[in-house]
């Protein structure tokens, strides 16, 4: 699938609203894994210890990315985000197979 979409997105919670944020990120996650065109959204905390985490999300192809951006969890989430966290780095890239 020439198509599909990569997204990875990196956040850098205030320490004070990690739990806050991380449990807003799974809410998040647990719809929208379930939307048509998800093929993987995963959340991962930093080894480290810090207070970063990071989504690694996989979508069939930008359009499904589109929607996802327009659904109430992704809005709730983007609301639960707001000034909770130091930066939001948001890359997205089309996966090219066979290189």
């Amino acid at each position: 699938m020439d198509n599909e979409v990569m997204v990875v997105v990196d956040i850098l919670c205030e320490t004070q609203h990690y739990s806050t944020v991380l449990n807003a990120i799974y809410e998040c996650s647990s719809d929208s894994i379930l939307e048509d065109g998800c093929e993987r959204y995963d959340v991962f905390s930093d080894v480290n210890g810090s207070q970063r985490i990071t989504l690694i999300e996989m979508w069939r192809d930008i359009d499904t990315l589109e929607q996802h951006k327009i659904l109430p969890h992704y809005l709730q989430l983007q609301t639960s985000l707001e000034g909770r966290v130091l930066s939001v780095d948001i890359k997205a890239a089309r996966v090219f197979e066979g290189l």
